[in-house]
């Protein structure tokens, strides 16, 4: 499966596959990406178990693997840990005001990598 969105990983996914299944009440879901699987099996339903093939997907195929700053020359700041509300992204970035274009910024209250907002 290839997202038709350009992909900012510097190592991008060539190749992944999804299977679901149910086993008594619950639904488990394995996901191949470029020959490593992933295997969950706790889902209530099925459309939480897409929701989660979904999201694991864009994170490990539309998103940098290393968000990292480094630290600010100008200001002696520690760097803080943020982490993307709506994928799990997570990154250590400044916590100065003058720092240019974050890989994770507060927008409204919530946090966003560049991938889940542009």
């Amino acid at each position: 499966m290839r997202s038709s969105r350009p992909s900012t990983n510097l190592t991008a996914m060539e190749r992944a596959t999804a299977r679901l299944w149910r086993e008594g009440t619950r639904w488990i879901i394995q996901i191949d990406i470029d020959g490593a699987r992933y295997t969950e099996r706790d889902y209530d339903d099925i459309a939480n178990a897409c929701h989660a093939i979904a999201s694991i997907l864009r994170q490990h195929g539309e998103r940098a693997t290393n968000l990292d700053e480094n630290e600010c020359e100008s200001y002696d700041e520690p760097l803080g840990l943020v982490i993307c509300t709506q994928c799990g992204a997570d990154a250590f970035v400044r916590t100065c005001e003058h720092a240019a274009d974050r890989p994770i910024r507060l927008v409204e209250g919530f946090a966003y990598c560049r991938a889940c907002r542009p």
